[in-house]
């Protein structure tokens, strides 16, 4: 069961992590914009709903995992790739519409009855499509018991934080006169922190490697390909944050840990490089690429070190190895007969 102390922090996490209050604030503004009304406000609703309801699914999953919050991405937008995002969005749809045709039909008790019992698998349909990303196992009855018996105690821990921040924190501040304005503040971080506070009880019982739900088999290798992009789209934009503070350290350390968990880091490293290489200032590709060579060097792959040389030299002709690895990378100038480049590190 979590400490006191544990729940304290995870409620305010939604605050405390840049990424995610830059992206509640982001999507409070649209929100409000949407609000207005009008055929241009439903447009904007439908705009926002499903990048924000994918963005709190990455943000489960990242909590989940033990990973820092992901920054905004315009990935987020893209809706093809994406539609297995959307169903948390549609299961609410469907609760309200459902809830409406009860309370019409029967009586309003009944109607609630019938929404508080979906909330009560609403985090464990949500922690299961953030981990598997497939649609067929996020509304999977049996995915949700494997998940709650694996968090146990701990998820009833989510739907009293959930009670609290969505139902009796909004009653009490309308009952003492807090403007709508607020209140809708209130209600998109209650939002937030359903997804964190779920993702963060999902982490603590390493449900992601316990929780046994076949999703690779349903990947393609495109499939695949496409998230890998995704997940290094999103860890990239997440240090090109740091970078674009002055923190190259930061940012460079960020995708540092990224590439040590991976299991393909020669992909991981190429990619970043050469996505890097498309920002308007080049340099902190080429840094990058001191990074990448020193890794290239350690695995004997001496035909990429010269590859990778002769590229960020014709960025930059100045382009030096680090000075730590440029007896090594002499070396392998001398073995290949590179003598151009030979003359270059002497």
């Amino acid at each position: 069961m979590m400490k006191p102390a544990e729940i304290l922090r995870e409620i305010a996490y939604p605050l405390t992590e840049m990424a995610s209050l830059l992206a509640m604030i982001m999507f409070f503004l649209l929100g409000s914009l949407a609000g207005s009304g009008g055929l241009f406000g439903l447009f904007l609703w439908f705009v926002i709903l499903p990048p924000m309801f994918r963005y709190l699914l990455y943000l489960l999953e990242a909590r989940a995992a033990r990973r820092e919050a992901p920054a905004l991405d315009a990935a987020l937008f893209g809706l093809a790739e994406n539609l297995w995002s959307l169903i948390p969005l549609i299961l609410i749809v469907a609760v309200i519409s459902a809830q409406v045709l009860l309370a019409k039909h029967f009586s309003p008790t009944v109607a609630l009855l019938f929404g508080g019992g979906v909330l009560l698998i609403f985090p464990a349909s949500s922690a299961v499509l953030a981990i598997t990303r497939s649609p067929v196992q996020g509304l999977s009855p049996v995915a949700w018991i494997r998940l709650i018996r694996v968090c146990g105690l701990d998820y009833a821990l989510i739907l009293v934080v959930m009670g609290l921040f969505i139902f009796a924190l909004p009653a009490f501040l309308r009952g003492v006169g807090l403007p709508e304005f607020a209140l809708e503040m209130v209600g998109f971080y209650a939002l937030f922190l359903l997804f964190t506070f779920t993702g963060a009880v999902v982490g603590r019982s390493n449900a992601i490697a316990m929780v046994s739900i076949p999703d690779a088999a349903e990947l393609t290798p495109d499939e695949v390909e496409d998230r890998t992009d995704a997940e290094r789209a999103r860890t990239l934009g997440h240090a090109y944050g740091f970078i674009s503070r002055n923190d190259r350290v930061g940012g460079f350390a960020h995708l540092q840990t990224y590439i040590d968990a991976s299991a393909d880091p020669v992909r991981d490293y190429h990619w970043f490089f050469n996505e890097m290489l498309g920002w308007e200032k080049k340099d902190e590709a080429l840094f990058f690429a001191q990074r990448y060579l020193t890794f290239l060097l350690d695995v004997d792959a001496d035909t990429d070190v010269l590859k990778l040389i002769a590229r960020c030299r014709l960025e930059n002709e100045r382009f030096k190895p680090l000075p730590a690895d440029r007896d090594r990378a002499l070396q392998v100038a001398r073995r290949l007969q590179h003598d151009e480049l030979v003359k270059v590190l002497q």
